[in-house]
């Protein structure tokens, strides 16, 4: 029996490609490493748009990644409630953060896809991140985080001073005074 030597690793034969065998050890089922050497046109653009779908579909993917992270914002909006407690404001803030994260990586995010028109994509991930914004500034308005409402405003209406006066009948005022204290049971001298 051939003793195995540890001392030198032997790493040639391994970088053979498709001859199916290397020392005795087969490739594994479904395995093939062969390159394709045809030197057709038509399979040169057959891979180009290959290429561009897998490039359109994963542009679509992050176009559409400012929603898959709504879900969970939704959840944490519906469990924090309606009233502006500590754990509310903080979730909402967590919640603006991100968003507008999202909004300023809008560029960033489809860097990769310089070969193909990512328009449309990058239109639809404004759209999104813009839903998401809106849905969490009406959130914070029904809490009344947000100035929406007249009375929030009220001190940056000007005071207008009005002047008037007022001032009764001396005669009048006595009836008044005599009527009351009859009513009272005591008798008035005049």
């Amino acid at each position: 029996m051939t003793e195995v030597s540890w001392s030198k690793w032997d790493f040639s034969g391994l970088d053979t490609a498709g001859s199916g065998k290397v020392d005795g050890i087969q490739d594994p089922i479904g395995y093939k490493l062969t390159m394709d050497n045809s030197g057709d046109a038509a399979g040169k653009n057959k891979s180009k748009t290959a290429n561009q779908e897998l490039l359109e579909k994963k542009a679509w993917e992050v176009a559409v990644a400012p929603i898959q992270s709504v879900g969970m914002n939704l959840f944490m909006l519906w469990m924090s409630g309606s009233s502006p407690g500590i754990f509310t404001v903080m979730i909402l803030g967590y919640c603006l953060t991100s968003i507008v994260g999202q909004f300023t990586k809008a560029n960033a995010a489809f860097q990769n896809f310089k070969t193909i028109d990512t328009t449309l994509q990058w239109l639809a991930y404004l759209a999104l991140c813009s839903v998401s914004l809106a849905y969490l500034l009406y959130h914070m308005a029904g809490m009344g985080l947000l100035p929406n409402s007249s009375g929030d405003w009220i001190a940056l209406i000007p005071n207008v001073e009005v002047i008037e006066t007022a001032g009764t009948r001396p005669y009048f005022t006595h009836l008044v005074i005599r009527d009351t204290i009859s009513r009272w049971g005591f008798e008035m001298k005049a």
